[in-house]
């Protein structure tokens, strides 16, 4: 995954979730302060989040398992002129050179963990990579999210440069979905035709606050992401924040 589609991922519309969420991270830390200023971007994309947080200041890990994706985030820092610890790594194996005050994990990249015993690696991870009082921001698209707006459904975005096709199909039984990217990329005056599978697993908001207490964090908060608001039945994306102990 995200192999040739690293390339065209932010011209896709990807980026405007990134760009949402920089802001709404500022505000929760407002509310739930990092002891520090160094981070950890787990499955960090083409980098926006890092970039932004490297800009204002803090000492920034990004980590994502593409190769890819990490040429786009590199690309990404060296035109801005921040600098940024870039490493390809499995979100359930990672290790950093020294534990870190603030951890995320954006645009339900934790969805992509099939199991329960790989959602509650990359907790374990996490937790031993943060400082004590670390801070732990995670979302993930919840089974609503899978059986109603992605349920056989099919999106079409086209511009001059760039024409792509998400066509999903959602499985009720296990609340996992597979999502087919199709893009057609404008090279000159041919296209270059990408394809890519993608598939999410749903856990019950229940189940993820159980990883993670196993986990040995402290459970702060739980939004409908980009509010304060606690989630509902019908939320779609939840937001998670956790803590390790330690003040």
């Amino acid at each position: 995954m995200y192999s040739e589609y690293a390339e065209v991922y932010d011209a896709s519309g990807q980026l405007a979730f990134s760009l949402k969420m920089i802001p709404y991270l500022q505000r929760l830390l407002e509310r739930h302060p990092a002891p520090g200023k160094t981070m950890l971007d787990l499955a960090c994309g083409t980098g926006t989040v890092a970039v932004s947080f490297a800009q204002e200041g803090w000492s920034v890990y990004g980590v994502d398992g593409s190769p890819r994706m990490l040429d786009q985030a590199r690309r990404k820092a060296a035109e801005i002129g921040v600098s940024v610890a870039w490493s390809c790594q499995d979100m359930r194996r990672f290790v950093l050179p020294k534990p870190v005050h603030l951890a995320t994990c954006l645009y339900d990249s934790m969805n992509y963990m099939l199991t329960g015993e790989d959602l509650s690696a990359v907790f374990q991870r996490v937790y031993a990579n943060l400082a004590p009082g670390g801070l732990w921001i995670l979302d993930m698209n919840t089974a609503y999210a899978l059986a109603t707006v992605w349920d056989d459904a099919t999106y079409f975005s086209d511009s001059p440069d760039l024409s792509m096709v998400m066509k999903s199909r959602y499985d009720e039984r296990r609340q996992r979905c597979t999502v087919t990217v199709t893009c057609f990329q404008r090279v000159n005056d041919l296209y270059r035709k990408i394809v890519e599978k993608h598939t999410e697993q749903a856990y019950p908001p229940e189940q993820v606050s159980m990883y993670l207490v196993d986990a040995g964090f402290v459970l702060e908060g739980s939004y409908e992401c980009f509010s304060t608001e606690p989630p509902r039945a019908t939320t779609q994306r939840i937001l998670w924040v956790a803590r390790r102990p330690g003040f």
